[in-house]
């Protein structure tokens, strides 16, 4: 399968495949609503070539990263929430 191919083989990227395949899974799913046909072709002629530039190693390793943002939780802005952070 070629996602395991370029997580590890070609970007080294510290993430195994099944979250690579949950991600992949995330970005389909993120498009379940599109209907119309012509976005629809649209949206699989970006991801192929989105795939081609990714096996052919004509992205970077940052460009891949991008995909697996680290979640950020949102800072507390009640007065009990701070003072258990720490935050003035």
């Amino acid at each position: 399968f070629q996602l395991s191919f370029i997580l590890v083989n070609a970007f080294y990227i510290p993430v195994t495949v099944k979250q690579g395949r949950e991600k992949l899974r995330e970005l389909f799913m993120k498009n379940k609503h599109v209907t119309d046909i012509r976005a629809i072709d649209m949206l699989v002629i970006k991801g192929q070539m989105d795939l081609v530039e990714t096996a052919n190693i004509w992205k970077q390793r940052n460009h891949v990263m991008m995909f697996f943002k680290d979640t950020v939780n949102p800072k507390p802005t009640d007065f009990l929430s701070k003072f258990y952070e720490g935050n003035d």
